[in-house]
């Protein structure tokens, strides 16, 4: 009974829906699904992002060295002697002054005996990073080649909760190699769709590591080696760290390995710089599918990491930035929904689109700053929320056109049809709770009413009824009051609610004449047709009052309950005892800013200690056009 009641009421609803909404979406940032079609809109979104915010800002500070097309034709086909490659490598680091050179290249066998020599000779003194590829993918017979050089992960990389992938298999170098001071791993699992966004910063093999090529490049440079264990833990928190691809690759220098070999570079291009030695030939199918764009050579891919890492060692972040991208990801989804909400119970439905698109875009905006920062967050998940409460759109308008109807059915007997427009555009939950209001209460009936229907017939006494009515409540509703019931032959009426109004005992003032002149025109009609006539007697009186939709679950009805109302009704009584058809209270009076009123006596009213002025309208007519009544009783009277 309870929850049905909690359904039934809007904000509580709104508010149930919301929370189920925003549950799910920031559990995705910590706990991440393993469903594909959660994985493609990630894609989908990311890539665009990650495209977005690649740089072309040239990258100075890497150089790839291109086995291209035009090598291999000079130099002659692939695979070169080891001597080449040593050649190759000895210009960088002598005639260059290279910062450090990563083969992206495996020698799993040996070939040339001087060549292998030279290049193990390298591999201990210069800063050369030789490579090695680990195998991600589970297969039958493991893939065994060579001998990997491998190290023990360093203990504060290990303390600080480091996810390292385990390798199923590896192709490395020969034995002659084995002895090399720096070797990266080259081995790259793509996403299911094939392309690379993500990569192994370390691999584990029996219980120990390697590092990725670009990761042991920066340990192995020549001046100032780079600690892994001082880069931040954020990178090593999970198996595969997301690239951010901060340059286009029209950032990146790309110069043949011909033009080195035949020294046609200019040494102070390359001084300084971290040398990448891979191949764009397509004979040797080496080629990757990124974020940004087409096939690549896959040494890009590496550049790409490259260059994220002496970012990192650039602007490291701070410890309090660790898990802030999922934290802002969380309070986005929070304050959207928030907001969102706030504006369901005060815009109209179809305004909450455009809000929901601003959010969105607005979202996808932080998303590439986050990205930028290098800061992990699972984009797709507010964007998921925005999505949920996209649709939530017609539940408001579906909610808003049923409270709306039930608002017409209450309120169309009661109040003006301007009234209840502007009760519409306010809001529709309001006027239904009860609250304490500022109101004028107007009580009106027909004195001697049992006297001038007794002598005629049912259906005279009816029409009498209607009649007398209807020109009380054509009145009312003009001047934007509230009927609270009928009283057989009266009514009573407040303004002041639904709706509040500062001119309340005003219009309440103005509504009484109006109701006078209209009972004084009808009179005439009546006279003119030989009936006899009716005198109106009004009661008016303001306070505070508890207005609102009051009753049971059997029956209930729009109305107010106070002292006012009671004050009103016998204002209306002892206005029999006045030649005014019309007797203002007190408290009406002195709220009354625009009506003439004149004192006309006081009265003693049952719970209040002394007696109460009375005033009516210096310029009101009477009821009765051909008859001035005589004053009956005294100024003062008792009235309980």
């Amino acid at each position: 009974m309870a929850l049905t009641a909690l359904l039934r009421n809007r904000v509580w609803l709104r508010g149930l829906l919301l929370a189920c909404v925003a549950i799910a979406p920031i559990a995705l940032q910590w706990a991440q699904p393993a469903w594909r079609v959660v994985w493609e809109l990630e894609y989908l979104v990311k890539d665009r992002l990650t495209l977005w915010n690649a740089s072309d800002q040239p990258e100075d500070r890497l150089v790839i060295i291109d086995i291209d097309e035009a090598s291999l034709n000079s130099i002659g086909p692939w695979p070169w002697k080891r001597s080449v490659l040593a050649d190759l490598v000895e210009s960088l680091v002598s005639d260059y002054s290279v910062r450090g050179v990563g083969l992206d290249i495996v020698f799993p066998a040996s070939a040339d005996a001087l060549g292998d020599a030279r290049l193990a000779a390298l591999a201990q003194a210069a800063p050369l990073t030789l490579a090695q590829a680990f195998d991600f993918v589970q297969r039958e017979v493991p893939l065994q080649t060579g001998v990997p050089v491998l190290r023990a992960l360093p203990i504060k990389v290990r303390a600080n909760g480091a996810v390292v992938p385990e390798a199923n298999g590896y192709i490395a170098n020969h034995p002659g190699l084995k002895d090399a001071r720096c070797v990266g791993n080259i081995g790259i699992q793509p996403d299911p769709d094939g392309q690379v966004r993500s990569v192994p910063l370390l691999a584990r093999w029996q219980q120990t590591y390697s590092p990725l090529l670009p990761l042991a490049m920066l340990e192995c440079g020549d001046s100032h080696p780079v600690d892994v264990s001082t880069l931040s833990s954020r990178l090593f928190s999970q198996p595969y760290w997301e690239v951010p691809f901060p340059r286009n690759w029209q950032a990146y220098t790309v110069v043949s390995v011909q033009d080195i070999l035949s020294h046609r570079v200019n040494p102070r291009w390359l001084r300084g710089r971290w040398m990448l030695v891979g191949s764009s030939a397509l004979g040797l199918s080496d080629r990757a599918t990124t974020p940004l764009g087409d096939s690549v050579a896959g040494v890009m891919v590496h550049a790409a990491v490259l260059t994220a890492l002496l970012d990192q060692v650039k602007n490291p972040p701070g410890a309090r930035w660790e898990s802030m991208g999922k934290a802002i990801a969380a309070t986005w989804i929070l304050l959207s929904l928030g907001v969102t909400g706030w504006a369901m119970g005060r815009w109209r439905a179809w305004m909450l689109i455009p809000l929901t698109l601003v959010w969105t875009a607005g979202w996808i905006a932080v998303a590439a700053w986050l990205m930028r920062q290098q800061l992990g967050v699972f984009v797709i998940s507010p964007i998921l929320a925005h999505v949920v409460l996209f649709f939530m759109v017609p539940l408001e308008w579906w909610l808003t056109q049923r409270d709306q109807g039930r608002l017409l059915r209450t309120f169309a007997n009661y109040v003006a049809p301007p009234v209840l427009r502007q009760m519409l555009r306010q809001g529709i939950e309001q006027p239904l709770v009860p609250r304490y209001c500022e109101i004028t209460v107007l009580s009106a009936d027909m004195q001697n009413y049992s006297g001038l229907t007794v002598q005629g017939s049912l259906e005279d006494a009816a029409q009498l009824t209607r009649e007398f009515l209807h020109c009380l409540t054509d009145p009312l509703l003009h001047h934007q009051g509230t009927l609270d019931k009928y009283t057989g032959d009266g009514l009573v009426s407040f303004w002041g609610a639904p709706v509040p109004m500062h001119d309340h005992a005003d219009l309440a003032i103005q509504a009484a004449m109006q109701m006078v002149e209209r009972v004084r025109q009808w009179n005439l009609r009546r006279c003119q047709q030989g009936k006899p006539m009716a005198r109106v007697r009004i009661g008016i009186e303001s306070g505070t009052a508890l207005v609102g939709d009051l009753g049971t679950g059997f029956r209930s009805t729009y109305t107010a309950v106070g002292d006012c109302i009671n004050s009103a009704s016998k204002l209306q009584n002892a206005a029999k005892q006045y030649n005014h058809d019309i007797i203002v209270g007190p408290e009406t009076a002195k709220r009354a800013t625009q009506a003439r009123l004149v004192a006309i006596g006081m009265i003693e009213l049952s719970g209040h200690s002394r007696p109460l002025p009375l005033h009516a309208p210096s310029d009101a007519v009477l009821s009765l056009p051909h008859l001035a009544l005589p004053l009956t009783g005294t100024p003062d009277t008792h009235i309980r």
